[in-house]
């Protein structure tokens, strides 16, 4: 199995986060989203990695290298003009093990469970198998309609809030959630080097073809963090553990939804309010008073109450 990551998008509805850095490599807590991605292929030992890059691609490469000090071989695939999510992988093809491929978007959290996905992909012999995931308001979404057996059958516009009453009424309630796991030879009608889209062309190129495509349908955390309000909300729901993240002994838990990294100090008198994170080697004073849903970036020095910035649930300094 070899994982392909799609992570070379500008991330403009991420600005102005993302004019200096790259939408993949913005912080999630305490680390680039990135390398939360590739640790959690890493356990599910998938740890042939190839990582699409374009927008600001070298700040990725110095930072990961050949990906040993993470425990995975990375190769790089940069591309040269946007080619689309499946023009990036096709981009890709010569570094083709013939391996199944895990491909990712580079701006989704989730609480996937990857083995079990890959497990459901060989059990069904598929060609193609796409994660769904169910949302409260579908009507922003394109929706997969899947069969009794989770065979894909369809796929459908974003509905107007009439369909999307009719649809949910049929039981068509899933969205496309941005993972999949695919076999190679469903890119080898297609020219390298042009753009080409997963939805408007490669699935349902599937569907006409009559290759197997299946729907495995993810019950858990789901989160597009391509906005500031999100990607904000993806923060929080880490810090109160709604989806898993793994501080190592980088940080410790000091009561419910507080993480302070262990080379923080934090004075006595201080006032910390959940969920918060303080990162590495900031300096909390007693006079300080951080306020919930705020996460203090690495050598920062407080020593005041905090005012709600961003947003007025809270505020995210990194």
């Amino acid at each position: 199995m070899q994982a392909v990551i799609i992570a070379g998008g500008k991330g403009t509805r991420l600005r102005p986060l993302t004019y200096g850095c790259p939408k993949p490599m913005l912080p999630l807590v305490d680390r680039p989203f990135l390398e939360w991605m590739i640790e959690r292929c890493r356990q599910a030992s998938v740890c042939d990695i190839l990582l699409n890059v374009q927008y600001q691609g070298q700040q990725v490469i110095d930072y990961f290298g050949d990906g040993e000090r993470f425990g995975v071989k990375i190769r790089y695939v940069e591309e040269s003009t946007p080619l689309d999510t499946a023009g990036a992988i096709k981009l890709a093809e010569p570094y083709f093990t013939g391996d199944s491929l895990i491909v990712f978007n580079a701006d989704i959290l989730t609480s996937l469970d990857l083995k079990a996905l890959i497990k459901f992909h060989k059990d069904f012999q598929a060609d193609a198998t796409l994660t769904l995931t169910r949302v409260p308001d579908i009507t922003p979404f394109g929706l997969v309609e899947i069969n009794e057996h989770s065979q894909v059958q369809a796929f459908r516009e974003k509905p107007s809030a009439a369909q999307a009453v009719e649809f949910l009424a049929q039981g068509i309630d899933t969205i496309n959630a941005g993972t999949y796991v695919l076999e190679p030879k469903i890119f080898d009608i297609y020219p390298t080097g042009e753009p080409l889209s997963f939805e408007r062309r490669v699935f349902p190129d599937v569907l006409e073809r009559g290759l197997k495509m299946m729907g495995f349908v993810s019950e858990g955390y789901w989160m597009d963090m391509g906005t500031p309000e999100k990607y904000f909300q993806a923060q929080v729901d880490v810090l109160k553990e709604k989806v898993e993240f793994d501080f190592g002994d980088r940080a410790e838990k000091r009561g419910e939804g507080i993480w302070i990294s262990k080379s923080a100090t934090v004075a006595e008198g201080a006032i910390l309010e959940a969920p918060c994170f303080i990162g590495d080697f900031a300096s909390i004073g007693k006079n300080a008073h951080i306020p919930s849903q705020t996460l203090i970036g690495a050598n920062s020095s407080i020593n005041r109450k905090i005012t709600l910035g961003m947003y007025s649930a809270g505020s995210l300094l990194i």
